[in-house]
């Protein structure tokens, strides 16, 4: 098993260009940048079975070779931007429940579920790759250019991801703090596979509500804080198709997120002194209360 430790961020697609030929994401990288193209296929049953208890099992198509992946599509507070992951090589284009003992899945590993799993939907990405080594850390910088497609529909997918491959994984904050000041973009709170449901079931622009928080009794403090705050930034973000489309529901999400937000820095605020701390309350409340009006006028 393996575990994905990652950030993800949301780019315009015009500035995917200029993401790749920033001058210290190349001086920074210790080794060449690698493009592909990656074509993955998700399954699942008809009643998105796996879904429901939060699995994801897809195949990827890097040029002739076949990569079997399982995941676990929760974030945890072992890893708070990590998922569990499971990889095997395979020879088909369908999965191969053989090889997931061990893993999530192998509870509703079955001959009845190998039959029901169909392709649900894909995703077609041109991906641009760079090593990249600070201190002792290794991470790789994923640019991501492509699209979704499902039951006929497309979405477009412009996005980084930094994952870390060794070493300290603050340094994947750090790197995408910098690649934000570099150029506009912003946090990413759904994962391809995410989107991919949401458009397979034409719940694109569908408000989302809190998740379950998964804490573990032993990690610290500060990991509890990093675990609850994710949450609640991913509640309030996953609502923003919904409140760009001025529905009532996904507004009052957001707002429910935000607030959500603010409480855990007031609970934990002897380990947020500063300045930005100060800053990020101020912009907190300003949105809430932007949302607020906005909810009204959207209701009546």
């Amino acid at each position: 098993m393996g575990r994905e430790v990652e950030l993800k961020l949301a780019v315009l697609p015009a500035a995917i260009d200029e993401i790749v030929r920033l001058p210290w994401l190349s001086e920074s990288s210790n080794g060449a940048p690698k493009c592909e193209k990656l074509v993955t296929v998700y399954f699942d049953t008809p009643k998105f079975r796996l879904r429901e208890h939060g699995l994801v099992i897809r195949i990827r198509h890097i040029g002739e070779s076949r990569l079997q992946t399982v995941k676990s599509d929760k974030k945890v507070a072992r890893g708070v931007f990590g998922r569990d992951e499971w990889e095997e090589e395979v020879k088909n284009d369908t999965p191969d429940l053989k090889l997931v003992d061990d893993t999530v899945l192998e509870p509703l590993a079955s001959k009845k579920l190998q039959r029901k799993l169909n392709a649900i939907f894909e995703t077609v990405v041109e991906r641009t790759t760079f090593p990249v080594h600070t201190g002792d850390t290794d991470l790789e910088v994923a640019v991501d250019q492509g699209f979704i497609k499902a039951n006929g529909r497309r979405e477009p997918i412009s996005e980084i991801e930094v994952e870390l491959k060794d070493g300290d994984r603050s340094m994947v904050a750090m790197v995408a703090d910098h690649l934000a000041r570099s150029l506009p973009m912003t946090y990413a709170a759904r994962s391809k596979a995410e989107r991919g449901y949401a458009l397979s079931a034409d719940e694109a622009e569908k408000p989302a509500g809190a998740g379950t928080i998964d804490l573990d009794p032993n990690v610290s403090t500060a990991d509890a804080l990093q675990t609850i705050a994710l949450s609640c930034l991913d509640h309030a973000a996953s609502n923003e198709r919904a409140v760009r489309a001025g529905d009532p529901e996904g507004i009052h999400q957001m707002r429910v997120g935000l607030r959500r937000l603010r409480a855990a820095i007031s609970v934990f605020k002897h380990l947020l002194r500063g300045p930005e701390t100060e800053a990020i309350k101020t912009e907190l409340k300003w949105l809430t209360e932007q949302l607020g009006p906005a909810r009204a006028t959207s209701m009546c």
